[in-house]
């Protein structure tokens, strides 16, 4: 009987993850569609960018410590701090380079708004260390529909704001917004219903 119940919360894990992953790009495309037509080439090309910087920053923030934790056979509650703790260590150390080597960032691709954005999208970083541990708190319980919540419910609020900022002429800065907004969102969900602290 337990490996039935093992099988279906398998299934059922499985098939709520294929959901999440249709359900955001679907929409994703919809929003992104809808941006193209209100935003120009230039905006996409600064947020290229940066995007690269950040990304580059996320890979050291979580260094595979999130796998760590859904890995490991037994975890205590020192396992989860201690992760936490630390993917915010580091979250600042990576937000203190990237904070000063924006201007020369700027400097040598000859874009002034470089600077502000890479220092403002920067502090997702800390977004995503603060999740880190309900993320691997999720995936080791299987319940990638809270995945499915969070995640849908940041598209569609992120995208709704980014639309109007882009429409309103805010530029860039629509898609800096809908990003912060985006990792924001999801980041309230899960810390409201993931009960770890």
């Amino acid at each position: 009987m337990p490996e039935i119940n093992l099988k279906s919360t398998v299934i059922s894990s499985l098939i709520w993850k294929l959901m999440e992953r249709g359900g955001v790009v679907a929409i994703q495309i919809v929003i992104q569609i809808i941006l193209a037509r209100l935003l120009l080439p230039e905006d996409y090309g600064i947020i290229a960018l940066i995007t690269v910087f950040i990304l580059i920053s996320r890979l050291f923030v979580s260094s595979g410590l999130g796998t760590a934790l859904i890995q490991k056979k037994d975890i205590t509650e020192t396992d989860y701090s201690s992760i936490l703790y630390l993917t915010l260590f580091i979250s600042l150390i990576m937000y203190v380079i990237l904070f000063f080597l924006s201007p020369f960032i700027s400097l040598f691709y000859n874009q002034p708004l470089i600077t502000p954005i890479l220092r403002i999208l920067g502090l997702t970083l800390f977004l995503g260390a603060i999740i880190s541990v309900q993320n691997a708190i999720i995936v080791r319980n299987f319940k990638f529909k809270l995945l499915f919540v969070s995640n849908l419910g940041a598209i569609i609020i992120s995208g709704i704001v980014g639309i109007i900022m882009a429409y309103l002429d805010y530029g860039v800065w629509a898609l800096v917004t809908q990003q912060i907004i985006s990792l924001l969102t999801v980041s309230i969900i899960l810390w409201l219903t993931v009960k770890w602290r």
